[in-house]
């Protein structure tokens, strides 16, 4: 294919990256404090998970669309994904690194996305005494992987831009 085709695909890798960490950022530095000054924790919770909903699926397609094209740019580049392991190089290590850091935010978002943040916006509706106590020790775990995930993206923007050397 043309190098042409193949800066399309790294343009594809780029905004993919940009969709999901900059909805990341806007959520944490912008509606989140907003929300924080104007409204009730249980109200945070519910509109959050409002743009939590609403920014799912377009996060989701970001990240499977830049997980497939650095795949695609691995075979291009003619990453021997065998041998990463066995014989690594600083390029390898660094892709390793990159594409450990990707599984652990794949497993941190399908946790929190279909456990922690059903809970929490189900917790949030209750007027139960009892779930109070559930409830904040949800919301601080919710806030610890959110920022996990945000700190591991960062990183992995970072990595990216070191693999390019």
């Amino acid at each position: 294919m043309s190098e042409w085709v193949w800066a399309l695909v790294r343009w594809v890798h780029l905004v993919a990256m940009a969709i999901w960490l900059g909805g990341q950022l806007f959520l944490f530095l912008v509606v989140r404090p907003v929300l924080r000054s104007q409204l009730d924790r249980p109200t945070q919770t519910q509109l959050t998970a409002a743009f939590g909903r609403r920014y799912s699926p377009l996060a989701w397609i970001s990240l499977i669309v830049a997980i497939l094209t650095g795949f695609a740019i691995g075979e291009h580049r003619g990453v021997a994904w065998s041998a990463l392991v066995s014989f690594p190089s600083a390029y390898g290590t660094l892709l390793i690194m990159k594409m450990t850091l990707v599984a652990l935010i794949l497993v941190l978002t399908l946790l929190h996305g279909r456990f922690i943040g059903p809970q929490l916006t189900e917790l949030a509706r209750s007027l139960d005494p009892r779930d109070r106590q559930r409830y904040r020790q949800l919301l601080d775990l919710s806030v610890l992987i959110s920022t996990a995930n945000l700190l591991l993206t960062l990183l992995i923007v970072l990595l990216s831009a070191r693999l390019v050397a």
